[in-house]
């Protein structure tokens, strides 16, 4: 009914529109585009699921691997698997400019899209060919909040998902599901924000910071 309701009322949106779904059955159902982005249990599976890999470079594997398999179609990468500061060290000229945006799924938004927009600026990317797509806790009001900020600076878009099905009026849960082992490996998210964390093994997620920390330090 919501996404129904959305696309119904296209013609009546000024600035924004409902562009599709990442329901590829309502996208089918109701004849329009299915949007999403890389999930965060490719990056942790194609980075974390083999011994010979060091996971602090999960990024690095799962872009390339993306790459690869599309070539220049390669849409929206997601920043924040084991954190944004150790994604943009792989984040260099060839992906960011392959890639046609970047996603926002924790962490303050408004700081984490200035960081994307100087990241650009850095490698000598016009930002405002780019988009910046917000997916984290979302409703109508924050989503507007955001796209006033970056107007100008950075093309923005949003997953806006649990605000408009759930119409209980109870505040949604945090619940999330992720991949914990892969070839029968821990695997691990470490989120920019505290409590998006996705493990099962403590000892796995201390060892794959202290990879992350080296590597920040030591690069």
């Amino acid at each position: 009914m919501a996404v129904k309701k959305l696309i119904d009322n296209n013609p009546k949106f000024k600035d924004s529109k409902c562009i599709g779904t990442s329901n590829v059955y309502l996208a089918k159902k109701y004849s329009v585009k299915p949007v999403g982005t890389m999930a965060h249990e490719w990056i942790m599976c194609v980075g974390q699921g083999t011994h010979r890999h060091n996971p602090a470079y999960s990024n690095w594997y799962a872009l390339d691997s993306w790459v690869k398999e599309y070539g220049v179609l390669n849409g929206t990468a997601l920043t924040d698997a084991i954190t944004t500061d150790c994604f943009l060290r792989d984040f260099q000229l060839t992906y960011a400019t392959l890639f046609t945006g970047v996603r926002h799924d924790s962490g303050d938004p408004y700081a984490w899209g200035d960081k994307m927009i100087a990241h650009y600026n850095k490698l000598g990317i016009d930002p405002t060919v780019k988009t910046l797509l917000f997916s984290d806790s979302l409703n109508f009001e924050k989503a507007d909040g955001i796209r006033t900020y970056f107007s100008g600076r950075a093309n923005t878009a949003f997953g806006i998902g649990t605000y408009i099905a759930n119409d209980t009026d109870v505040n949604p849960l945090n619940i999330v599901m992720k991949t914990t082992l892969c070839n029968g490996q821990d695997v691990a998210k470490i989120s920019d924000t505290d409590g998006k964390g996705m493990c099962k093994n403590m000892q796995y997620v201390d060892y794959l910071q202290r990879c992350i920390d080296w590597r920040m330090s030591n690069e």
